[in-house]
């Protein structure tokens, strides 16, 4: 989920929440005994499954267990600032102004 601000670096929470589904889903055990092997809760796992945002400290410990590197969902800041076709109310003025 990129934050309400793309000039702010993000967390891909629902790419993230795909691969930890995919694997419980390929790994064939329960929440619980997957979180007792990765030190999180099932509860924590639940919830960064359906793309909530959890405690940093417990993404690495589930990217670990992905066999992913947690800079693999890092949405970078958008630095370029955006163009747009919209009219916004500088662009009409703009407009304005050269006719």
């Amino acid at each position: 989920m990129q934050p309400n601000n793309p000039k702010l670096a993000g967390f891909d929470w629902r790419r993230f929440g795909h691969e930890l589904s995919l694997k419980h889903r390929s790994d064939g055990r329960g929440l619980r005994a997957i979180g007792a092997e990765t030190g999180v809760t099932a509860s924590d796992l639940s919830r960064a499954m359906g793309g909530q945002p959890v405690a940093v400290n417990k993404v690495i410990a589930m990217s670990r267990w992905l066999g992913l590197d947690i800079m693999d969902f890092y949405l970078q800041p958008l630095l370029e600032p955006m163009k747009t076709g919209c009219c916004s109310g500088p662009n009409v003025k703009h407009r304005e102004a050269a006719e």
